[in-house]
């Protein structure tokens, strides 16, 4: 995992994203915070009461959102603890999502790290990386490990459209 922490740090560093040198709190504007958490919490809320015993997509996301609103909630409270803790239960769903789809993590992460270090800075703006000119195509060298194929697939509307996906 420090591995992956070292490419997420390199690509801050390039985007000149915060890069905290000790454990701390995000800034934010605490009460707007309070509000998303509430939010979110009502959206996890909901996508348990559709999911159903065999929907494992909407159980997933539920927690997924519940952990993303307790992660909101610690800091509208300025609670340190709380925030590490619900990080850490952020990252264990999504690992987890990894291992019920049958995903190689350590391989899409090194894929999409690779993808980012070629994008642009545009954090003033937009407030976060764009493809730029120079932005490499999330493929692998090792096709064995990651292909990136076109598909169609057929809308609701019967427009065909091309669909890029990741095969494993």
């Amino acid at each position: 995992m420090q591995d992956a922490l070292d490419s997420v740090r390199q690509f801050h560093a390039r985007m000149d994203a915060p890069i905290s040198l000790s454990p701390t709190l995000l800034a934010c504007d605490r009460n707007a915070a309070a509000v998303l958490a509430e939010l979110v919490s009502t959206l996890a809320t909901g996508a348990m009461a559709a999911a159903s015993k065999d929907d494992v997509l909407l159980r997933r996301t539920s927690m997924a959102l519940e952990e993303l609103a307790e992660w909101l909630a610690a800091h509208a409270q300025g609670d340190f603890v709380a925030a590490a803790d619900a990080w850490a239960d952020r990252a264990y769903v999504l690992f987890g999502d990894a291992v019920a789809a049958g995903l190689s993590a350590t391989g899409l992460f090194d894929e999409v790290h690779r993808s980012n270090m070629t994008k642009e800075s545009d954090l003033l703006r937009i407030g976060k990386a764009i493809k730029g000119s120079t932005t490499s195509r999330l493929i692998s060298d090792k096709p064995s490990r990651l292909i990136l194929r076109n598909l169609r697939h057929n809308r609701p509307d019967q427009q065909k459209v091309s669909m890029k996906i990741l095969v494993i």
